[in-house]
């Protein structure tokens, strides 16, 4: 069970980073651009910052279903490790002030 968690958790961590290595290029290229035409400073920086939050909307309509399966599944998975951890009367171990106990 803990690996199949760990598998989603990867999933949406490694879609996570092509997503911002994505973004990265753009603006590396867009600041290039811009440079180029002799945009400098505050100027640059809003138009930036507005093709940022472009980009963003941009990854979550690309990406949102598939961002929203992998945590649903990686939620769910979740759900049934407590469940189960509890139904089997497995012991969870809970980090405390004073220590790790089980419960």
């Amino acid at each position: 069970m803990q690996s199949i968690l760990d598998t989603l958790w990867g999933l949406i961590l490694g879609l996570l980073g092509v997503v911002v290595a994505g973004v990265a290029i753009i603006e590396v290229m867009a600041r290039s651009v811009l440079s180029g035409l002799g945009i400098q400073g505050t100027s640059q920086t809003v138009l930036l910052f507005l093709l940022l939050g472009g980009l963003i909307v941009a990854a979550f309509r690309l990406f949102g279903r598939l961002f929203a399966v992998l945590l649903v599944a990686a939620f769910c998975v979740y759900f049934l490790h407590v469940v189960f951890g509890f139904l089997s009367g497995a012991l969870i171990p809970v980090q405390t002030p004073a220590g790790t106990t089980d419960i």
